[in-house]
């Protein structure tokens, strides 16, 4: 029997679960969101968490206050503020690398589920020699998919979904990432379009800088028709719906470059979180979030990981992308365009971000 990753519990409440998923997610696309605010942020949500009210318990039964004599001062007994002590952060005592599949979905109502993944982003992080890499996969990868005929790779979601697949679209999709890899997957991040505007509203916008002006008179919109937008040169600061079209925007130029502008928008979040104190705004991502982020990480899991990221240097963290010198441009039978992974091309690439260790670690 399969178990159904989607099934597993925790003793924390469906907010916590959000919560963490929010803040691993940005943690793993800039992946460098970590360090002291992450930790502490973290940290506090966890004492908030799991440490209960105490039960009222049996003690020396109060002594009431002499009265004062008259022309006395009642005497003030000294308030002693005593502190909780804070839970233990969990560690990661697992061996190997350990990567993670982070999903964007295309979640517009108009088209109903199931849905196909818009973004699909390896994270791989190594406990041992505090390395990471980010690696983007073009969706029209036209691959081998798990008890399905080959299509392109942003459909092993819709089909996992659609047909009931052990685990759901989630499940299809890191194995179908797996089997054409050729690297373990271990775990998935999931998120809507809907939950990346809140999250890049929630932190007050993102600036990016803009290489050359962006026009698509055929962006997709949020009633399965098309619209017009504009973005231009230089350096712009933007709001969540801004941040996606820059993000999603296809018309004009290739996915290669797409899958680079979706990955400099994430490392703009990372700048931005890291510029902003988060706790006074962990009430309104909460309020916000809803269910837009979905995770098979545990919290401690989250939370372990998190202190590895701790020590993760910049210098030691790389970012791809399966770009027009590993793929080979086809037309199918049907006449779908898509691209055809040249194994060989993508062998070293594979190899650097996944199996290499960093120069740090062989010093």
């Amino acid at each position: 029997m399969i178990n159904d990753p989607r099934a597993r519990e925790s003793q924390l409440p469906t907010w916590a679960k959000i919560l963490f998923s929010i803040l691993f997610a940005a943690f793993l696309v800039g992946g460098l969101f970590s360090g002291y605010l992450f930790y502490t942020t973290v940290k506090e949500v966890v004492a908030y968490v799991q440490i209960p009210a105490l039960p009222n318990l049996p003690g020396p039964a109060p002594q009431p206050n002499p009265r004062p004599s008259e022309g006395e001062v009642s005497p003030q007994t000294p308030q002693v503020e005593e502190k909780a002590e804070m839970p233990s952060m969990p560690t990661w005592d697992r061996k190997g690398r350990v990567n993670i599949l982070l999903l964007g979905i295309d979640q517009r109502e108009c088209e109903g589920s199931p849905w196909r993944t818009d973004t699909m982003i390896v994270v791989t992080v190594d406990p041992e020699s505090k390395t990471a890499g980010v690696l983007s996969i073009p969706r029209d990868l036209w691959v081998d998919i798990p008890g399905f005929e080959p299509g392109r790779i942003n459909t092993a979601h819709f089909l996992g979904d659609a047909y009931n697949y052990p685990g759901g679209g989630p499940a299809l999709a890191k194995k179908t990432v797996q089997r054409n890899l050729g690297v373990p997957i271990h775990y998935y991040v999931r998120i809507n379009f809907d939950g990346f505007r809140r999250i890049v509203d929630a932190l007050g916008g993102i600036t990016v800088e803009v290489e050359k002006p962006i026009r698509d008179d055929r962006y997709p919109d949020e009633h399965c028709g098309y619209m017009s937008i504009y973005i231009p040169k230089g350096v712009q600061h933007m709001d969540g719906e801004t941040a996606l079209q820059y993000a999603r925007s296809r018309h004009g130029s290739s996915d290669f470059d797409r899958a680079r502008r979706q990955q400099k928008v994430l490392f703009a979040i990372r700048d931005r979180a890291l510029s902003l104190n988060l706790l006074p705004k962990l009430p309104q991502l909460l309020k916000t979030m809803g269910d837009t982020v979905q995770t098979d990480l545990q919290p401690r899991e989250i939370l372990a990981l998190a202190q590895i990221g701790v020590q993760i240097q910049p210098e030691d963290i790389k970012s791809a992308v399966i770009d027009e010198t590993m793929t080979v441009e086809w037309i199918t039978p049907k006449g779908a365009d898509v691209l055809i992974p040249l194994r060989e091309k993508m062998e070293p690439l594979i190899n650097e971000l996944f199996f290499a260790p960093s120069p740090s670690a062989s010093e």
